[in-house]
């Protein structure tokens, strides 16, 4: 049976492989590569999609996991922040 935190799962593998990707050819261009704008449009993507996903789990999930183990959220939220931060600067 499909539980919610299935769909975090599957949302997270995903991050991780568009992660792979995008460092796959982050230094293509660099190298004179061509080619790589689908990518860099796909970071771009990433980008603001990363940033939705975090907000509404700290929203959404967040809450429902304090309920039941008050300490969790505590990193997943700094961890979020601290991505964000990092993607957005």
């Amino acid at each position: 049976m499909t539980e919610p935190v299935d769909a975090i799962r599957a949302f997270h593998n995903a991050f991780r492989n568009d992660i792979r990707r995008i460092d796959t050819v982050a230094f293509d261009p660099a190298k004179g590569e061509k080619g790589c704008a689908p990518t860099i449009e796909r970071f771009r993507f990433f980008n603001e999609i990363l940033v939705w996903h975090a907000d509404r789990e700290e929203a959404a999930a967040f809450p429902a996991v304090e309920k039941v183990t008050p300490l969790v959220p505590v990193p997943y939220v700094r961890d979020h922040h601290d991505w964000t931060r990092r993607l957005m600067n």
